[in-house]
């Protein structure tokens, strides 16, 4: 799975002073700490997070994603 810019998402959130614990509930998620642990990257937001995401911060689908560089060889 692609990675996602937890960086953008904590900035978008914070910019938009939206607390955890709604983004928690606008992901269905039943804890602002589970929230949380993604947002961090110690758990992997799912796949049917990823849209709801995208939505409430109002980030791109394209742009959630971090751009990895590849090794020039």
């Amino acid at each position: 799975m692609p990675t996602l810019n937890l960086e953008l998402i904590r900035k978008q959130r914070s910019m938009l002073k939206i607390s955890q614990e709604t983004m928690a509930k606008a992901l269905g998620l039943s804890d602002k700490s589970l929230y949380s642990r993604r947002e961090n990257g110690e758990t992997e937001f799912k796949n049917t997070e990823i849209p709801l995401l995208s939505n409430t911060l109002d980030i791109p689908l394209e742009k959630i994603f971090a751009k990895t560089l590849l090794k020039q060889q």
